[in-house]
């Protein structure tokens, strides 16, 4: 095939020896990709109006598209159109980018008088697009230095040669008939008009759906290469942007009527449908674990559609297994609301390709392979990470969400997919300063784009509730007094939420010294298995989750959990193959529909939040209040069920052998409680203090009724400073290290953060973001194994995630296995069995 070299090409199809084989005109690819913008930002007409403080106009929308259309101009410089000669490719020298030169085309004082610098810089003046031209350069995910307002470069002759007049042309002057056509697509835009909102959320807003029209209008299957080009394009540039769009989920979607019992095959609870109703624009429900908060948001979403608030969702959760076992649900959901073509909802956890109930296996080159020989679109958004937002309907972690308001690649493209959604974030009370820092800004990030979020927990205290609903804290008595369980939202008082619990449930709680005694622990929940319990182990640390279930595995093989007759536990650091696995497991043994028999089972974090399991006894570290609350959650939860001597639920709090929790104010965390370093899960003893304390007077608590007090009292700011107070100095000054802990978590958060009300010329590039994100555990690293390893429960593993901490910066490290359960990364090694992931 002949390519016409006279023209600027965009994108090449090259052979097997690299040659280019066909070629796409600049001019036709960006029509494309403007072409897609325009359906692109008038699906978010709403979101873009709310950023922006007024309504778009008809111009305000053909300049955008125009801009966005505009996008790729930089690659008609001699250095990029030098790629298509695969052997000057490879020469540093000769290869350049497409979006930093443009900044030498209109800055250089050599070119800037040129008439296609000067055109451009006459769409950026006349309509007031400075900010929004920079934007629109920040396509590929962060904002770019040269266009900030410090941008400084350096030696700018290796960009500046790339535009200048030679003896083989001009290649500036290539960019007039791209600015050509796009005026003769928009002529809208050039006439005269009110300039373009400045609003800097705005901008930012539109940079991330500058991306994803980038994305859809790259996508060679819908906007092929080798045909059609110039003016037999343009039928098929119109119906191929709508497809595009359509398919992806970018198009309206009509809410049918849902009866709620039919959709979640019970009649409503009177919170679930006020649930429905005005919360602001940030709600959040209070109500203890199994209630049906999950039911309530979901209804509150269909709702929220029919008014036309908001198009999709995202559903956060604070556990990957809990996102798994959730987006059944919420598929489910969707099939008995839409029918057989109801959208369908992605599995947004890194590691998993799942769209619906189909998976996909990864390829080489991005490729996915998806189980039923399908390649729908409606994927698309599952077979990236990145994407993920994208999704209409989504269910994920928390990190997901939170990627859109820290400084990292893409991260204006997951905000601005999001501004469409309604943002569900289930168990906040999880969260620390930093966490809580990080979604308060996220929340007002989303709300300032339009967006509606609704935040879900079974034991929020007041010092949270009232920075996430920006309120001012109450008094100890004041928080006491707030009904539980509640429906509340910026803006909007707490009020008791009717129906949300069922009859008291009360709960004997037994403390027990036997932290560090992990035979101990294992005895005394085998004897209560053999006497026909199913017992719940949970423990704050991988390794005291290892030690017991092996004691268990040793005492009483026939009780211990076990997948496909291996003893096992559950914790994050399986293989995605194996956590699936693992979580059907789960719910056979211990969800509502369990057999009769003992059983235990051993598990970190990952069993108390979100999980639909049921134990008649529970063993657990002792840990703060609001936690052992998520816990015990777990005891009883579905009625009905012969338990025989453990009618009675019942909870057995480990602590330390010693009394005194002083020592663990200083040196090494103890199973997760204190240590000077802040890394184990909970850093902060005077919670833990005031929880043991609080306890030990109560052989018995009552849920819910007792929640509210019992989080208040031992987590209220007030009463842990004057706990701190009556137990001396150095309580006082661990108090005070760790008030100032959370004060710099906050404020890292605060100064971390992105801050879309700053001009996008003021934001940095996204650089240095990582420390961050490995911090929320969005940073794991995925290792795709050069042979398989022998996975834990049967069959084989070939890609694994392992924790950044544990990885330690070896993610360029050469991948070597060394035998069947054994890894090399760099000069690390690691061992994958039945227990997990361990570095060895």
């Amino acid at each position: 095939m002949t390519i016409d070299l006279e023209r600027p090409w965009a994108k090449l199809v090259r052979d097997d020896d690299k040659v280019a084989v066909a070629a796409l005109p600049l001019i036709d690819h960006c029509l494309d990709v403007g072409e897609v913008a325009e359906i692109v930002l008038r699906a978010y007409a709403g979101p873009l109006a709310a950023a922006a403080g007024r309504a778009l106009t008809a111009q305000d929308i053909a300049r955008l598209s125009a801009l966005a259309a505009l996008h790729d101009l930089g690659k008609a410089n001699r250095g990029f159109q030098a790629r298509i000669d695969w052997k000057r490719d490879r020469s540093p020298k000769d290869r350049i980018g497409h979006t930093t030169p443009v900044a030498a085309l209109l800055i250089q004082s050599t070119l800037s008088k040129h008439p296609a610098a000067m055109a451009i810089d006459a769409i950026r003046s006349g309509w007031g697009a400075r900010e929004h031209f920079a934007a629109v350069m920040a396509h590929h995910g962060t904002p770019l230095k040269v266009f900030s307002d410090d941008g400084t470069f350096g030696d700018w002759t290796e960009f500046t040669k790339h535009w200048m007049p030679s003896a083989d042309g001009d290649p500036a002057a290539a960019v007039l008939p791209l600015i050509d056509a796009v005026r003769a697509r928009w002529p809208l835009a050039w006439e005269a008009g009110d300039v373009l909102p400045p609003a800097p959320r705005f901008v930012a807003f539109f940079a991330g759906l500058v991306t994803l029209a980038d994305w859809l209008g790259s996508d060679t299957r819908r906007f092929p290469v080798d045909r059609p080009h110039g003016a037999d394009r343009m039928i098929m540039r119109a119906e191929a942007a709508a497809a595009a769009a359509g398919a992806r989920g970018f198009l309206r979607l009509d809410t049918p009527d849902a009866d709620f019992a039919q959709t979640f095959g019970n009649p409503p609870y009177p919170f679930q449908q006020a649930a429905a109703g005005d919360l602001g624009s940030v709600a959040l429900i209070e109500a203890e674990t199994g209630s049906g908060k999950t039911e309530a948001a979901l209804w509150r979403w269909l709702a929220l559609r029919q008014a036309e608030k908001v198009d999709g969702l995202f559903f956060a959760l604070p556990t990957r297994s809990a996102a798994v076992q959730l987006q059944v649900r919420v598929d489910a959901m969707l099939k008995e609301v839409w029918g057989p073509d109801a959208p369908r909802a992605v599995l947004a956890v890194p590691g998993y390709l799942r769209a619906g109930d189909v998976d996909g296996q990864a390829l080489p080159d991005y490729a996915v392979r998806w189980d039923d020989g399908a390649q729908g679109e409606e994927r698309w958004a599952a077979e990236r990470a990145n994407r993920f937002l994208a999704a209409r309907v989504a269910v994920g972690t928390i990190d997901q969400a939170l990627l859109g308001a820290l400084p990292v690649k893409h991260a204006l493209f997951r905000s601005s997919v999001l501004a469409r959604s309604l943002l569900v974030v289930d168990e906040v009370h999880a969260s620390d300063a930093y966490m809580t820092g990080l979604l308060d800004r996220l929340l007002d990030q989303h709300v300032a784009a339009g967006g509606q979020a609704l935040l879900l927990s079974a034991t929020l205290g007041a010092a949270a509730r009232a920075k996430l609903l920006h309120q001012p804290c109450p008094s100890p008595d004041e928080a006491q007094a707030v009904p539980y369980p509640a429906l509340s939202g910026r803006g909007v008082e707490p009020r008791a939420a009717a129906g949300a619990t069922g009859p008291d449930k009360r709960v004997a709680v037994e403390i027990a010294p036997i932290l560090e005694d992990a035979q101990a622990i294992a005895t005394r929940a085998v004897a209560a298995a053999r006497a026909g319990a199913a017992v719940l182990v949970v423990r704050n640390s991988v390794a005291g989750v290892v030690a017991v279930a092996q004691a268990v595995a040793d005492l009483a093989p026939d009780l211990a959990f076990a997948v496909n007759g291996v003893a096992t536990v559950h914790h994050g650091r399986f293989a995605a193959q194996d956590r699936k696995l693992l979580d059907d497991a789960v719910t056979a043994a211990f969800g509502k529909k369990r057999s009769g028999g003992g059983r235990v089972l051993v598990g970190t974090q990952t069993l108390e939040q979100s999980l639909d399991i049921d134990a008649d006894l529970l063993l657990t570290d002792l840990a703060p209040v609001d936690v052992l609350l998520q816990r015990i959650g777990r005891l009883h939860r579905h009625g009905g069920r012969e338990r025989g001597v453990f009618a009675e639920p019942r909870a057995i709090v480990l602590r330390p052998a010693e009394r005194d929790l002083t020592p663990l104010l200083y040196g090494r965390a103890l199973h997760g409680l204190g240590g000077v370093q802040r890394i184990a899960p909970y850093p902060d003893m005077l919670p833990v203090e005031a929880t043991l304390a609080l306890l030990e007077g109560k052989p018995h608590i009552v849920i819910p009724r007792d929640n509210r007090m019992l989080v208040e009292r031992a987590l209220h700011p007030a009463l842990l400073d004057a706990l701190g107070d009556t137990l001396g100095g150095d309580w006082q000054n661990h108090r005070r290290q760790r008030n100032g802990g959370a004060l710099v978590d906050a404020e890292t958060a605060a100064s971390i953060a992105l801050d879309l009300g700053r001009r996008f010329t003021a934001l940095r590039p996204f650089e240095g973001g990582e420390a961050v994100a490995t911090r929320l555990g969005a940073r794991d690293l995925l290792v795709d194994l050069p042979e398989a390893l022998d996975g834990a429960f049967g069959g084989t593993i070939d890609r694994i995630a392992i924790p950044a901490w544990m990885a330690e910066g070896a993610d360029s490290a050469t991948v070597e296995r060394i035998d069947g359960q054994q890894f090399a990364l760099g000069a690390k090694r690691f061992r994958y069995d039945r227990w997990g992931l361990v570095r060895a």
